[in-house]
């Protein structure tokens, strides 16, 4: 049996009930836009679920809840690369973890990207029959009914979360009240823990990733605090210009963050482990005027480290960085990796590399409901790899004016 569509016309309630209800054996797909999910299911049962949100991400999961530490996280993620071996088999066998612990993080992991499905608003799915082989410490048993009864909840709760969180750059303060010791406050380990991370500064965006969790569980606390009046919200009218740049500054850095990871990820395809010295040397060739405290950025770093290091901890030249300086910086730091991958790989390798990255763009420029911050930047890298193109092709003169394969980023 194969059944294809998308889920705006067809629920994912609709197909989890028919596939589960007829007893199926198979896997079902779900994308939209570079998110996939795949769904494996035995004999109609959900036994396993695997996404590309890195919200969901295992080691993520783990070093947010204090089961192993950055250090063991990083040390695993590389041996699972070099080894094309699951995340959960190198924990385990470097004993960070118990095979117990491992099963039941995965099954918290799986039961999250179930739910987090029912919050898509679009997605094409795509279900075929096909044996499942499920490793035993990965496996798990849901009953489909409890899914879809707690993700359509979720789904009416998310209308009333994002009333008062109706974007991720929101910014949030600790309520007046709170901070002139005028309310006492009662809060259980999870909310005094989001809570430490509210200091006016960081938006939403950034609190989910610095906190590990998954976006609705984030919300759903936030909100919590907001109705107690424990947080507030900073109206971008009364936040001081400092405060303003610096929200600015840190939600284009995290997401420069993810194309520079990309980047990477992409070099890694064709270099293998000499692609962050790669990189390094490409930020080598950037004047340090124009990198300013860009200079700090490091490519095995998340995203929460590097904002720390970059705009928190680079002294004069993160002062003097601002939004502006911050997308000329990271603009550049990228025209020179591809500068310097072109150099550094012959000319086969460095096509499929560049058409990697052009394939990625064009990814992006599909994603609906982009934010102001990720429209700015794709469009500075439209530019910026535009300019990347004229240098490579400079002189040959074998280009139409206007033409080239980049020219699907011209329009908007």
């Amino acid at each position: 049996m194969a059944l294809k569509g998308n889920i705006e016309t067809f629920y994912l309630s609709s197909i989890l009930q028919l596939l589960c209800g007829d007893k199926k054996t198979g896997v079902l797909s779900i994308g939209e836009g570079d998110r996939r999910v795949n769904i494996y299911l035995k004999n109609g049962s959900i036994v396993y679920a695997a996404g590309t949100q890195k919200e969901v991400r295992l080691g993520y999961l783990l070093r947010s809840k204090g089961i192993i530490s950055a250090e063991e996280l990083q040390a695993a993620l590389t041996l699972a690369k070099q080894r094309q071996e699951r995340l959960g088999k190198i924990l385990v066998e470097k004993g960070y973890i118990s095979a117990e612990t491992l099963k039941r993080f995965i099954h918290q992991q799986v039961r999250e990207i179930l739910y987090d499905l029912f919050l898509w608003q679009r997605g094409e799915f795509e279900y075929v029959d096909k044996d499942v082989a499920i490793d035993e410490e990965f496996a798990t048993d849901f009953n489909h009914m409890e899914i879809i009864l707690e993700g359509s909840r979720r789904v009416d709760e998310w209308a009333v979360l994002k009333k008062h969180i109706p974007h991720p750059e929101v910014v949030f303060r600790i309520g007046r009240s709170v901070e002139q010791g005028k309310d006492s406050i009662n809060l259980n380990a999870n909310e005094w823990r989001l809570l430490s991370l509210v200091d006016g500064r960081r938006t939403v965006q950034q609190i989910i990733a610095d906190s590990g969790q998954e976006e609705f569980s984030v919300c759903r606390i936030m909100n919590s605090l907001i109705s107690s009046g424990i947080i507030e919200r900073v109206e971008m009218a009364t936040r001081s210009a400092p405060a303003e740049r610096d929200s600015e500054s840190t939600a284009l850095l995290y997401v420069y963050h993810d194309v520079l990871q990309n980047l990477l990820d992409l070099l890694e395809q064709v270099a293998g482990s000499n692609a962050v010295n790669l990189l390094e040397q490409a930020k080598g060739k950037v004047a340090p005027a124009v990198l300013g405290a860009m200079q700090r950025y490091d490519f095995t770093k998340d995203a929460s480290a590097n904002v720390r290091q970059v705009l928190l901890q680079g002294g004069a030249d993160s002062a003097s960085l601002g939004r502006d300086g911050l997308v000329v910086a990271c603009n550049a730091l990228i025209l020179a990796s591809l500068h310097h991958a072109k150099d550094a790989l012959d000319g086969q390798t460095m096509t499929a590399f560049f058409q990697g990255f052009l394939n990625l763009l064009a990814e992006w420029q599909k994603r609906p409901a982009r934010t102001e911050v990720q429209n700015m930047v794709l469009i500075t890298l439209g530019q910026t790899v535009g300019q990347f193109e004229q240098e490579m092709v400079k002189g040959e003169g074998t280009k139409e004016k206007g033409g080239g394969i980049l020219s699907f980023l011209k329009r908007r």
